[in-house]
């Protein structure tokens, strides 16, 4: 049975508990990184400064996202690296227009997750799963099913896009960013 991960489900407080456990320990788990520093920045101060996610960053900014992510409130955003863009081809760059800026925040809103979840938290909720799937509701209210095979987290949407966890996830003091090697949107090239 595929667990859900939204709030303000139990298996969310668990995995939040376990978070916050795991940043007071000193040890490294097996594959964990329970010694993670924690940055004092915001989340939309680390992806602003994020080397290869500028294309989300100006549109998180462009759209008013930005203040959202500089508040009190803890979110998880999965964040497109610049090449996920890049990838798109001409959609992508149509997706980066002022005409296409609502297109883009309803991409962004199924980016992001409330909570703060680190890979090493998504990777347990797999993990204790028997199907080895976890499900979370975006803020743009669909369904992300994550799932894992070997060390490589992967992450689908409705619409049957998926990305996979790529590189370091940044641990800012009101949330995660967590960089995606893709969209997970299907888009399509502009018409004309």
């Amino acid at each position: 049975m595929t667990k859900s991960l939204c709030p303000p489900r139990p298996l969310l407080g668990a995995l939040a508990a376990a978070a916050l456990l795991s940043a007071c320990s000193s040890e490294t788990g097996e594959g964990g990184d329970a010694t993670a520093e924690v940055s004092n920045e915001t989340l939309a101060s680390m992806v602003a400064e994020a080397d290869g996610m500028s294309v989300a960053a100006d549109a998180m900014s462009d759209a008013g996202l930005a203040p959202v992510f500089d508040g009190a409130a803890a979110y998880t955003v999965l964040v497109p690296q610049d090449s996920a863009f890049e990838a798109l081809g001409e959609a992508g760059e149509d997706l980066r227009t002022a005409e296409q800026r609502p297109a883009m925040v309803a991409i962004l809103r199924d980016h992001i997750v409330p909570g703060y979840l680190t890979p090493e938290d998504i990777a347990n909720a797999i993990e204790q799963d028997d199907d080895g799937s976890v499900e979370m509701k975006t803020m743009g209210d669909h369904t992300l099913t994550f799932t894992q095979q070997g060390e490589t987290i992967t992450v689908a949407s409705e619409d049957g896009s998926t990305a996979r966890f790529a590189g370091e996830a940044m641990r800012a003091s009101n949330g995660v960013a967590i960089p995606l090697d893709a969209v997970l949107k299907q888009v399509a090239a502009p018409a004309g």
